[in-house]
């Protein structure tokens, strides 16, 4: 992937931010740091090296609230974040998600990796609702499709997103080694928790955020669709907020509280959801017009993701299992994303 100078270090250079997306490097790296900037919160996760028959340790983990989205804020948070944990390198895994990415699965001819390099530009363009010379692009081939092509991942960002998060990782006093996706560390976390074994069929992961909601579907391990919903709890708290005629302070109160919840609530969620629903819905028919049967599950991360009330507004409109997902090492869904990047290596 070739990146604006000075940035070349921390992108580390063509076909890096999408190496191994589909799959964990099996190497047995040292300490490594997942940041999960959100609009809401930044999550650090801290990983150890691979144990001989396990997985990776989680040696460290930290969750500090964001007040305010202005560049010195966010640097001072992450500051905060990771340095709380009193960590012994400086490199730090990130990613992006948002408006300003684009993630498409294409169907390409099949050729060297030089030549799909040089492909990417004119395949990318059709997609992209930006100049191909603002953006950082990169893909990957996923699996064979019919006849002499292939599946190519296809991901694009802004640069000047990607400039402005590692300007303020580097404010914060520390340097990006690796750059990712949300969508797609959220694959790297469901695969290393499979291991193998429990990635076959078609799975949809769903974490939804403060703002937006990420969304994979996989095919027997491999993710022919990712992107990103503009929808996230800030949106379903403001919603509610409005058909209940309380404020968002008191909505949230009920939504975490662990007592009977009114049946106003429960509807209301429901009525909430919908954009959510005919979003994923939506996906689900687009996939399985391209890839075959649409997911046999729903696994929910993300903080809003875990409340009861939101899982059986699920349940009401969706017909595939809905069920609550969280990454290894007994951590909490809100940190599903920070996991999958500490699973990233340069």
């Amino acid at each position: 992937m070739k990146a604006p100078l000075p940035f070349a270090g921390a992108l580390r250079s063509g076909g890096a931010l999408l190496k191994h997306l589909s799959k964990v490097t099996p190497k047995s790296p040292k300490l490594t740091i997942g940041l999960d900037i959100g609009s809401s919160a930044v999550k650090v996760i801290v990983l150890g090296p691979r144990k001989a028959l396990g997985g990776r340790a989680v040696i460290g983990q930290q969750l500090s609230p964001v007040r305010q989205a202005d560049e010195a804020e966010i640097a001072s948070v992450i500051k905060e974040a990771i340095g709380t944990l009193a960590l012994p390198t400086k490199a730090v895994t990130l990613s992006v998600s948002g408006q300003w990415v684009i993630m498409r699965v294409l169907e390409m001819p099949a050729v060297s990796p030089t030549e799909l390099q040089q492909a990417l530009p004119f395949e990318a363009q059709r997609y992209l609702p930006f100049n191909i010379q603002d953006v950082v692009l990169d893909g990957a081939v996923l699996a064979p499709a019919e006849g002499n092509k292939v599946w190519v991942l296809v991901v694009a960002c802004k640069r000047d997103l990607l400039e402005r998060r590692i300007n303020w990782v580097r404010q914060a006093g520390f340097e990006p080694s690796v750059i990712d996706v949300d969508a797609l560390a959220l694959v790297n976390a469901f695969l290393e928790q499979a291991n193998g074994h429990k990635a076959s069929g078609t799975h949809a992961l769903i974490n939804v955020g403060s703002q937006w909601t990420n969304l994979a579907v996989l095919k027997d391990g491999v993710p022919y669709l990712v992107r990103d919903v503009p929808w996230g709890a800030e949106k379903l708290t403001r919603q509610l907020a409005d058909q209940l005629g309380l404020d968002e302070a008191a909505v949230s109160s009920q939504l975490t509280q662990q007592v009977a919840l009114t049946p106003q609530l429960i509807e209301a969620v429901k009525v909430a959801c919908e954009t959510l629903v005919a979003d994923l819905q939506l996906s689900f028919d687009f996939f399985e017009n391209r890839f075959g049967p649409p997911p046999e599950q729903l696994m929910m991360s993300g903080g809003v993701a875990q409340q009861p009330v939101f899982l059986e507004a699920l349940k009401a409109h969706l017909t595939q299992p809905v069920v609550p997902w969280t990454p290894g090492g007994g951590l909490s869904s809100q940190f599903a994303i920070a996991y999958g990047l500490a699973l990233r290596t340069p």
